[in-house]
């Protein structure tokens, strides 16, 4: 609620600003379960003190909200524009408390769109074989958090996992599929699986709306492709989990030649993570934690 230009904004304004800008800096319950529906609520920041009541709000204390807004104007896109440090000493005026409130608002409603010079890819990991195959084979990728809470504040920040695949040295020709895979693995470019959807960088394919709080624990396909022509009935497939109560993501690809085809050569696959860069504003700071990585299955 804006504080009347005259009036004096009191400890509860404070609060209850301070409570609007914690739910989407630091948490609104880190103990919530898996489908909570304040689930996409939170980057995992430190969250700002109370002022108890009968005392008077210092600039530190407006200071510490407004470090908290400007990080989210810096990584939040359809936001913009910095707040000015209050100065201690200085009176504050209701028009910079209702500016720390308006932006704050913006922020909510923009939380989960994050812009894409603040985030970041690094390698997960990747698996290869060399050795021919003439039906399905998967390979299975983990990604593992310290909590579901973790988990969380990586994909409400702009997380997320991409897969891609090459191939080389493959035989063409009657009985081989290497060719098919290479279009496919061509034309979709990289796939990627975010908070609420998955998508691919190429064409092609057939990505879907489930991201990873749509995910169940059991698998899932995210994301199908085929080849074409000769090679119509070369598929692949990218299915999903989460496990341990949301706390890892498993990624699963599904390779499957067409019938009475082999497929020889290099093929190898490869997982990155997209996050958050670390920001910092003021006295504030805000690092995500990154996930680590394990080979469930090699190709």
């Amino acid at each position: 609620m804006a504080v009347v230009q005259g009036n004096a904004a009191l400890a509860s304004d404070y609060n209850t600003l301070r409570g609007e800008i914690n739910d989407w800096f630091r948490d609104p319950n880190p103990s919530m379960t898996f489908g909570d529906g304040q689930q996409t609520y939170g980057w995992g920041g430190d969250a700002a003190s109370a002022v108890s009541q009968g005392q008077a709000m210092t600039a530190a204390q407006m200071n510490a909200l407004i470090d908290r807004c400007n990080i989210g104007e810096d990584i939040c896109n359809s936001v913009s524009g910095q707040l000015s440090q209050i100065v201690a000493g200085n009176p504050m005026t209701a028009a910079e408390f209702n500016a720390i409130e308006t932006k704050s608002d913006l922020i909510d409603t923009n939380r989960l769109d994050i812009e894409a010079a603040e985030l970041s890819l690094a390698t997960g990991g990747n698996t290869a074989r060399s050795t021919t195959w003439s039906s399905a084979v998967l390979c299975t990728f983990r990604y593992t958090f310290a909590s579901f809470a973790k988990a969380r504040y990586f994909f409400n920040s702009g997380g997320a996992f991409n897969i891609s695949a090459t191939i080389s040295g493959y035989s063409t020709g009657t009985g081989w599929d290497g060719a098919g895979f290479n279009q496919i693995f061509t034309n979709m470019g990289t796939i990627l699986m975010n908070y609420t959807q998955t998508t691919e960088s190429g064409s092609g394919g057939t990505p879907t709306a489930i991201g990873y709080y749509d995910l169940t624990t059991g698998y899932q396909n995210i994301y199908t492709a085929t080849g074409t022509g000769a090679y119509s009935d070369a598929t692949l497939a990218l299915a999903a989990r989460y496990g341990s109560s949301g706390a890892y993501v498993e990624l699963r690809l599904t390779l499957t030649p067409g019938a009475g085809r082999s497929v020889n050569g290099t093929t190898t696959i490869t997982t990155q993570k997209r996050k958050l860069d670390n920001q910092s504003s003021g006295a504030v700071s805000l690092v995500i934690d990154t996930p680590s990585y394990s080979l469930i299955d090699p190709i």
